[in-house]
């Protein structure tokens, strides 16, 4: 790798002067895509021929977590790829203008500017033509005008209306989920182990059986892992519940991290056997570890100085 490369591996745009250090890790400064730190796996995988016609979904999933105030760390494009729920059509696209328009705007008369150039990605589109057809479409639907000469925009009433309803439905980066049995014998190792790992690297902690609802609890749990920005899976005891909410979290694309207990690995389904988990001894064991992975794959950017 050499050094004071100056394009964005992704979107090609021009961007700050950046070196490879010693650790194989590239820090890019990207006014379209945000930043983003790209380790060596990642980079050489960009050379395979899958990802030429791809690289504007990677650079849409990247300015997206960053609009969500997630640090975006890419250590393997197949996992960054395959963990991203890519807006399907034109009016999902569109929604992610409207969005984008309604976190700006801080205050309701308020203007935004939209530059095809740098914030295509914003609705993952291939370049920015055809990001300019999908704003001019957004104004169509009523959504979003024009406000001055320029790229001046703002909301209209049912532009404030849709954002309302994508801002109920959104999920919140900082929630995280969290799937494992019941069984008292493994109290400690939420409350001790995954909860204040959780805590401590700036995520909420949602466990369906603490808390009140209504409603049927497989309606809440799909409620809450659509929600939820992070999934911890813990594997111990092999409830198949957990399994299921595994795989709901992975069809969404949701960044998942596995769990299990030393003596309870060996029994692990072999379609989940092939990832990574973070086999555990005792809680306290557990919520170190629990905290580097975090801190290694899915920091909050508040959360981090990496």
């Amino acid at each position: 790798m050499s050094d004071g490369i100056t394009e964005c591996y992704f979107c090609r745009n021009s961007v700050p002067p950046f070196s490879w250090r010693a650790n194989d890790t590239a820090e890019v400064e990207c006014r379209a895509c945000g930043p983003y730190r790209l380790l060596e796996p990642g980079a050489r995988e960009l050379h395979g021929w899958k990802w030429h016609d791809s690289l504007h979904i990677l650079s849409g999933a990247i300015r997206n977590q960053n609009e969500q105030g997630i640090k975006v760390i890419i250590g393997s494009l197949d996992d960054f790829g395959s963990s991203t729920a890519v807006p399907q059509g034109p009016l999902e696209r569109i929604d992610h203008i409207v969005l984008h328009l309604l976190r700006k705007m801080d205050t309701y008369d308020a203007t935004v500017t939209l530059s095809p150039t740098y914030d295509y990605p914003l609705a993952y589109a291939k370049n920015p033509k055809e990001f300019e057809f999908l704003v001019s479409k957004s104004v169509e639907l009523g959504y979003v005008e024009l406000a001055t000469e320029g790229a001046q925009y703002r909301l209209t009433v049912n532009g404030w209306q849709r954002a309302s309803v994508l801002d109920a439905a959104k999920v919140k980066p900082r929630q995280a989920f969290v799937a494992m049995s019941f069984n008292q014998e493994l109290a400690a190792a939420y409350s001790e182990g995954i909860k204040p790992a959780l805590e401590e690297c700036g995520y909420i902690a949602l466990r369906i059986d603490r808390l009140e609802h209504n409603d049927q609890i497989d309606d809440q749990i799909v409620a809450g892992i659509r929600s939820s920005g992070l999934l911890v899976a813990d594997f111990t005891g092999h409830r198949a519940g957990v399994y299921f909410e595994l795989g709901f979290a992975m069809g969404l694309g949701i960044k998942v991290i596995r769990t299990c207990h030393q003596n309870d690995i060996a029994q692990a389904h072999f379609d989940t056997r092939q990832y990574n988990h973070i086999v555990w001894s005792n809680e306290s064991d557990l919520k170190e570890r629990l905290i580097a992975r975090i801190n290694a794959t899915v920091p909050l950017k508040s959360h981090t100085n990496l």
